[in-house]
């Protein structure tokens, strides 16, 4: 029985051990059939290529580019004749300004104006935006359509918005009328005068010898221009002369023949008329179109006066600039409000100048410039618009030097003719016979005749030549 009995339980115990394996083997089963297979992905559908990129240009433009390409069923012998097959299209955005005709748009720019100008807003009641800053928009918008095949010579960010505002004013209680613009400042170098001692920067590419502000020349100095003037029109010449087989291209040609007759207008000029000088004479510079010889326009010669910072620039307005910019001074008043200003670099750079313009005042004859009676009058006309007495005014002196004497020539010493020593085989001519010294005698101050006779030739000096 006991045998029997131990048989048994080992057995059961067997089966014990076979069961639970088998138990957990049906778990782990289970638990493998439980994970949910993975997903199969969804195929993309294709997209056509597009890459975007944004980038500045130098002039301040935000550049946005993108390539968008298109799968097509013709082979590359066949798109290689398509022009339309590899295009770019380019679009310029350009958005308006309005001119700034409040008090709050002006002090924005120019805070100082209001202390300056005490009655800004009772001037500001009655005026009104002139049509020239649509004019001037309008100009830069044809200078974009011509440039714009040429990215890099495309107006930069600050040009395109250099002006602020220019208003009509007219002072109720003097009736005073002024040309109120805000803008930014550029640099005008040009001009020239001969009768002037005055230094001259022509090294701007952009430089011209000659303002519309002008007077007879007074001296005989001759214009510090004229010489490369004359070099220039001797170029042009050569390159006509020399081609008698026409080689030339009508274009080419044309283009000669123009610059000819310009340079030869400019020489006469120069010989016969003296000119302001940007590096000098504090004048300023408006576009070409605002001069429409009217009433309540501006003419060259009106008296101006530049408000930059907290300072009065009493000024004239003495040439015509290009149709699409505005805001532009004499180096002369560039350099006083910023001394590194140059040719080609601005002292202001954003539209926060005030320039008052005078129209009707220009005294005629034009005569070379007189910096005190142009104080005086820009400072009486100051008081006319109900300007304030505690501003601060620029002084103007004159840079001009007074010309160098002239170095006389040094007089010759007189020559001394050595006489021959005597000699007694010798047959002396006699005493009325001509002297080898008289006769036709070239020379500023010929030896006297009849010089004594001299010892030791060989140690005389000659006379340094002239």
């Amino acid at each position: 029985m006991l045998t029997y009995s131990r048989v048994g339980i080992a057995i059961g115990g067997g089966t014990l051990c076979l069961m639970l394996w088998l138990t957990s083997a049906c778990s782990k089963m289970k638990s493998q059939q439980t994970v949910p297979p993975a997903a199969t992905p969804t195929p993309t559908p294709f997209i056509p290529r597009k890459v975007y990129d944004t980038a500045r240009l130098f002039n301040g433009i935000k550049l946005k580019s993108s390539i968008e390409t298109t799968p097509t069923d013709f082979t590359s012998l066949h798109l290689g004749r398509e022009p339309d097959s590899y295009t770019l299209q380019l679009e310029l955005r350009l958005q308006l300004p309005k001119p700034a005709t409040t008090s709050a748009d002006l002090l924005a720019a120019t805070p100082g104006l209001a202390r300056l100008l005490p009655d800004l807003d009772q001037l500001l009641t009655n005026a009104t935006a002139s049509p020239d800053f649509a004019t001037l928009y309008s100009n830069k918008e044809k200078n974009l359509r011509a440039n714009l095949a040429t990215l890099q010579r495309l107006l930069p960010i600050d040009t395109l918005y250099d002006c602020q505002t220019i208003l009509k004013v007219e002072n109720p209680l003097t009736s005073r009328r002024i040309i109120l613009i805000q803008a930014l400042m550029n640099v005008n170098a040009d001009g020239s005068d001969g009768d002037r001692n005055l230094a001259v920067d022509n090294h701007s590419a952009f430089y011209q010898p000659q303002t519309n502000y002008r007077w007879p020349k007074a001296t005989a100095h001759p214009n510090p221009c004229l010489h490369d003037t004359e070099q220039r029109l001797a170029s042009i010449r050569e390159k006509l002369d020399s081609d008698p087989d026409n080689s030339l291209s009508p274009a080419e040609k044309s283009r000669l023949l123009n610059l000819e007759s310009e340079e030869k207008a400019t020489l006469e000029e120069l010989k016969h008329l003296s000119f302001l000088v940007g590096t000098s004479d504090p004048f300023i510079v408006l576009p070409s179109f605002m001069f429409k010889g009217a009433e309540g326009h501006p003419e060259i010669g009106d008296y101006a006066i530049v408000i930059a910072g907290n300072t009065l620039y009493p000024a004239i307005l003495g040439d015509k600039g290009p149709n699409y910019k505005m805001g532009e001074a004499s180096l002369r008043i560039c350099k006083e409000i910023d001394g590194r200003s140059t040719a080609d670099a601005r002292p202001i750079d954003r539209p926060t100048v005030v320039y008052l313009i005078f129209p009707g005042t220009a005294e005629n004859p034009f005569s070379a410039p007189d910096y005190g009676h142009w104080s005086d009058r820009c400072h009486a006309l100051w008081k006319e618009i109900g300007g304030s007495d505690s501003a601060k005014w620029q002084a103007w002196d004159s840079l001009e030097k007074p010309w160098p004497t002239p170095t006389p020539l040094p007089t010759p010493s007189p020559s001394i003719s050595p006489s021959p020593s005597p000699d007694t085989n010798s047959v002396q001519a006699p005493s009325n016979s001509p002297s080898p010294l008289s006769g036709n005698i070239s020379g500023t101050n010929p030896a006297p005749v009849g010089s004594p006779p001299v010892t030791n030739p060989a140690s005389t000096t000659p006379p340094t030549p002239q």
